[in-house]
């Protein structure tokens, strides 16, 4: 399992969230602790200048990124300029995302609740609570529908939770005694809820929630091709996109595919491979769905983004004392 050590010392005080100390390895990878790792430095207009061939002008009029390791979820402008930075009950931050509306969810690990803030971002507006679960990750549907993608450690298995638009409280919790953990998810347009995690053994996961708050079960769906740890996924123009972060070999990449058919997503209709940064944990599509923005860890902290599905390097932006980026959202997102 891949490990990262300043995530595993900052969860030594968090028993309830350790289980995200793996990084989201699937299977039994484990790269030597030695292997060269490249570090990205170029800030801002920096990346423009050297990368002459970056298209111009704005994909995104905010950029979010939560860092688990301080505690804090930072919303910068489309120029990387620094917004606002909340810190006033975050707890492990993990998984983000922006609902049509522009209003912002945290899964917020170490609180064992989704924080819901509406632009400027400057307060909470809502919490949904979950006692006794570690979210991972929440996604909003189209219609309002919120999933939570969420752990039961260190037993298992996980639940994804749904909530119905505006409301505080459950409509339904889905569980698969297969899926000891759930990590990332996105809606289609439909409201049917693509999710990934993994099983008791390691395994990479993926699977598909439909009926909404009627729903009761997780179809599990076959891939035709290996997805080394699975990390992000999204839902673009009714594709399922799902980031690969391929440790045993450094190069990290998306995989697209259609729609699922018969119970299986085959093979990808397009892979995107992913050139700068470490770390890489998750994703986000701007709206236009032209561009995704990624974001790395461990050594240096930051986000990066590339053209879509080309995988083209834009432009990259570093935090110096900022350390464990694992969840990034943008606003306005892709539509799904």
């Amino acid at each position: 399992m891949r490990t990262s050590s300043h995530v595993a010392s900052r969860l030594r005080g968090v028993a309830a969230v350790a289980f995200l100390a793996v990084c989201f390895a699937g299977g039994s990878q484990s790269p030597a602790a030695t292997a060269p790792r490249p570090v990205l430095t170029l800030l801002g207009a920096s990346a423009q200048a050297a990368n002459p061939g970056a298209r111009p002008g704005k994909t995104a009029d905010q950029v979010i990124v939560s860092d688990s390791f301080n505690n804090v979820v930072s919303v910068f402008d489309a120029e990387g300029r620094l917004q606002t930075r909340l810190r006033k009950g975050i707890n492990y931050p993990f998984g983000i995302t922006t609902d049509s509306a522009g209003n912002l969810y945290v899964a917020n690990t170490g609180g064992s609740n989704i924080l819901v803030y509406a632009q400027p971002y400057k307060a909470i507006t809502a919490t949904l609570n979950l006692s006794g679960q570690s979210p991972t990750d929440v996604a909003v549907s189209t219609a309002g529908l919120v999933g939570v993608m969420s752990s039961s450690f260190p037993s298992g298995p996980g639940n994804v939770f749904l909530y119905a638009k505006g409301s505080t409280s459950a409509c339904a919790t889905v569980t698969d005694p297969n899926w000891h953990n759930m990590y990332f998810g996105a809606f289609d347009a439909s409201g049917n809820l693509f999710i990934d995690g993994f099983d008791h053994n390691g395994n990479p996961l993926v699977g598909e929630i439909s009926g909404g708050c009627a729903a009761t079960s997780i179809t599990t769906l076959t891939t035709g091709n290996t997805i080394s740890g699975i990390a992000g996924m999204q839902v673009v123009n009714g594709n399922i996109l799902i980031l690969a972060q391929n440790y045993a070999t450094f190069s990290p990449e998306i995989f697209t595919y259609a729609p699922p058919s018969g119970g299986s997503l085959g093979t990808p209709i397009a892979t995107t491979k992913l050139s700068a940064g470490i770390e890489m944990e998750t994703f986000a599509m701007t709206q236009g769905n032209r561009d995704l923005w990624i974001v790395h860890s461990d050594v240096a902290y930051g986000r990066i983004e590339y053209t879509y599905p080309g995988g083209r390097f834009v432009k990259s932006y570093n935090e110096p004392g900022l350390a464990t980026a694992f969840g990034i959202a943008v606003n306005p997102a892709a539509s799904p």
